[in-house]
């Protein structure tokens, strides 16, 4: 059973969408059986279970109906509750032109082709610093609360985002 503190912390710093209590219980016991977190350590469960959701599929960890409106159609021109908590579906640049972002992947394509296994560091990826970034002007998103999708223009640069770099998934 999850201690009160920890449903409390959950609703009060994740409200929408509402956490699945069923998915929040298992977490809790993987936590304390597995990792071995003492049950009254609240500061460490409630640090790694914030973890566990911001790494989840959202349509896995929260409830239904509990975030976007059943109509995400009707939030044209609609600001958003101050904290909803969304991932990302899609990221596209819609500053520049599609032949300039050609252009880019292309001198990625090259540059793997050229690396080969010698630039591939030690976990298998290549590092961000060695290929071209891509430009960078104004980005179109999908974003959603697990079950509902709505379509998103970066109104302000987001530096947290990246074409290229920022996983699908992400939480915003």
């Amino acid at each position: 059973m999850v201690p009160r503190e920890i449903e409390q912390w959950t609703n009060r710093n994740y409200p929408k969408p509402q956490v699945d209590p069923e998915w929040l219980a298992q977490c809790y016991n993987y936590l304390v059986s597995e990792l071995g977190i003492a049950r009254n350590d609240i500061t460490a469960l409630t640090k790694n279970i914030e973890s566990q959701l911001l790494q989840s599929d959202l349509h896995d960890s929260t409830l239904p109906q509990t975030g976007l409106p059943e109509n995400p159609a009707s939030l044209h021109a609609v600001n958003l509750p101050p904290f909803l908590l969304l991932q990302v579906v899609s990221i596209m640049e819609i500053g520049h032109s599609a032949f300039s972002l050609q252009n880019t992947r292309q001198a990625w394509i090259e540059k793997a082709d050229l690396a080969g296994l010698a630039a591939r560091e030690d976990d298998g990826e290549y590092s961000a610093g060695e290929f071209p970034r891509y430009p960078r002007g104004m980005l179109s998103l999908e974003l959603s609360d697990g079950y509902n999708v709505i379509k998103a223009i970066e109104y302000r640069r987001l530096d947290g985002l990246k074409l290229g770099e920022t996983p699908l998934g992400y939480k915003v």
